[in-house]
């Protein structure tokens, strides 16, 4: 019988990565390191974080279609074939690319909907609107971090202002390591950065 990945082993190693990252920044903050250095590096763990999830969503997408790829077989009119290996799986989510690529999750939802199709069958749809807007908040605090560009900048000004309600946004670092005061907080009275990990870690679980 041709091998499947196993879920609850590709879930359990994001979460690992992630439990990594939020632990060394408690660390840091019990052992008092110097404010500014916390803050920056709250940012390069936001950067982490975000690349954890891109890896297990195209893990996700390639066990999906290892697990089930009658909607692509059917799709792309395959005759002959039942099956798509770990192999080939991730070359198709790939297309021939080094990574799988996505700028945001309603572009990740489109493209798992072209794979594993529009129902069930595909993970990311079940995640909840308000989950999927703080995973995007996250993507353009890593952009602003990693080139900075006018289009990042304006992107992370544009989530923060929808969803956190902030007009005039801080610094990406400064915004991380501040804490997270709102009823509606995914980890209320814990620094934003906690909080946007929880989402993450949310998301995984749920998917």
């Amino acid at each position: 019988m041709p091998r499947k990945i196993d879920l609850h082993k590709l879930r359990q190693r994001a979460q690992k990565s992630l439990k990594t990252a939020i632990d060394r920044i408690e660390n840091a903050e019990q052992a008092k390191l110097d404010y500014l250095l916390v803050r920056w590096m709250s940012a390069m763990t936001a950067v982490e974080i975000h690349g954890i999830w891109e890896r297990y969503a195209e893990d996700r997408i390639v066990a999906g279609l290892n697990h089930d790829s009658s909607h692509f077989i059917s799709e792309e009119s395959i005759s002959g074939v039942s099956h798509v290996t770990v192999g080939l799986a991730s070359f198709i989510v790939r297309r021939g690319n080094k990574y799988f690529d996505f700028r945001s999750m309603g572009d990740l939802i489109g493209k798992a909907d072209g794979w594993l199709g529009m129902g069930s069958k595909n993970p990311f749809r079940s995640l909840p609107a308000h989950d999927r807007n703080y995973i995007d908040v996250l993507a353009s605090i890593r952009n602003c971090v990693v080139h900075g560009s006018d289009a990042a900048w304006g992107s992370y000004r544009a989530k923060l202002e929808s969803v956190y309600g902030i007009s005039y946004a801080p610094e990406p670092d400064e915004f991380l390591n501040a804490k997270d005061n709102r009823a509606t907080s995914p980890l209320r009275y814990q620094s934003r950065l906690k909080g946007l990990a929880k989402i993450v870690e949310r998301s995984i679980s749920q998917t």
